[in-house]
């Protein structure tokens, strides 16, 4: 019998006022969108329960995108995939993106992060979403998939055009599937200038060389790619920029992470568990199941409130503080269990070098308030706007 659980609006643009897995009832709630799963321990059982499904097909299918060359990639897309398939198709990805192709790419990172900040005027107020937060995920993706450099800005509208899938808002339909066909060409034209140019040592050509080699099918390489372009650029870019929101909002984490940079991947971590950018992940119950006591019936919508997780009082000692030196900090901002991002290693170190730039060269930088709007959209954190004024430069003063 199910158990009795309080309601909650989970998309409400208020929700993110909610203190966390505190509800008295406990850490699950129920509402007009489905089940709200609200505490880190249930949070976690549900994202590591293969019994979920991921959304984003049924979404598709809200849309109406119910067939056609859209809805056949993201039904046999790894995020759509578990056990065997699943582990199969994101090996090759997770043996590149590991340890050695990030730190690899640091030093790439940190050149394109300068060559940013060099077409930045610092002489007024920068607009850091739209000329830093935003570029910077793009300009990786066409370093990782050996794409010249000049794709940047098309990579980057792309992804942020297929993702309006997750706005939850209809009246994008005709836009998305446009999108998708434009990349679908995109993809289809630089494998081709690759396969002429010859394959190298990049991601894309990693993948293509599988399917050269019979480990993947034609179709499982063009899902990959496809797959690898869209999660590139949107996701990252807010999220670089709600962290420097977050860093120089507060102005005494700010000037200790100046004093001692050796701070900063502390600093990312816990500005990650506060505004993560995927504030809540989507699922679909395959079957009956219980969560935290509560029966949820097979089909319905699970949807894991990572903001409210890594605001959980039984998980983080005063979960609302920013604390520097916080222990055991291992929010779920990238997800757990055999879904979690994989690309989470690259994104920290994107985020760090950024931080770091700006503490090293920027050291009085600080947020413009009344120029800044940061908004939840669907279960999203979003940046609307983020206006910095950076100050004087480092070779200049010191001072904070």
């Amino acid at each position: 019998m199910t158990t009795t659980v309080p309601t909650f609006e989970l998309f409400s643009p208020h929700a993110a006022d909610h203190a966390g897995g505190a509800l008295a009832q406990g850490g699950i709630a129920a509402g007009s969108d489905g089940y709200a799963v609200l505490s880190y321990q249930l949070a976690t059982e549900v994202l590591r329960n293969p019994r979920f499904a991921n959304s984003a097909l049924r979404l598709m299918e809200e849309f109406g995108i119910s067939n056609g060359p859209v809805h056949g990639f993201r039904a046999r897309s790894i995020i759509m995939q578990d056990g065997a398939q699943q582990l199969r198709l994101r090996t090759p990805l997770a043996r590149f993106m590991g340890p050695a192709t990030v730190q690899n790419t640091r030093e790439v990172l940190t050149e394109i992060v300068h060559g940013i900040f060099d077409d930045v005027d610092d002489t007024k107020p920068v607009d850091f979403h739209s000329s830093v937060d935003r570029r910077i995920p793009s300009l990786v993706y066409c370093h990782l998939a050996g794409a010249p450099q000049s794709d940047a800005p098309k990579v980057q509208e792309l992804s942020e055009r297929t993702l309006a899938l997750l706005a939850r808002d209809p009246s994008l339909k005709p836009d998305i599937l446009e999108a998708y066909d434009e990349l679908f060409q995109y993809l289809q034209d630089l494998m081709q200038r690759k396969r002429q140019a010859g394959l190298g040592e990049d991601m894309l050509s990693h993948l293509m060389t599988l399917a050269d080699d019979g480990k993947l099918t034609a179709q499982e390489l063009f899902d990959e790619a496809t797959s690898m372009l869209e999660a590139s650029s949107v996701n990252t870019g807010h999220q670089i920029g709600l962290v420097v929101w977050n860093l120089l909002s507060n102005r005494e984490v700010w000037r200790e992470i100046v004093a001692d940079p050796s701070w900063i991947p502390a600093a990312v971590m816990e500005a990650l568990r506060l505004y993560p950018r995927t504030g809540v992940i989507s699922k679909i119950a395959e079957e009956e199941i219980e969560v935290g006591g509560t029966t949820i019936p097979a089909g319905a919508d699970v949807h894991v409130a990572v903001w409210s997780a890594n605001r959980d009082p039984e998980r983080f000692e005063n979960p609302g503080e920013f604390i520097l030196g916080r222990e055991r900090n291992q929010p779920l901002t990238f997800s757990t269990g055999p879904h979690n991002c994989l690309g989470q290693g690259l994104a920290k170190v994107e985020i760090e070098e950024v931080v770091g730039y700006l503490a090293r060269h920027y050291p009085n930088a600080r947020v413009v308030d009344d120029a800044t709007t940061i908004t939840q959209t669907a279960g999203r954190w979003t940046i609307k706007q983020l206006t910095v004024e950076t100050g004087t430069r480092a070779e200049d003063t010191h001072d904070i």
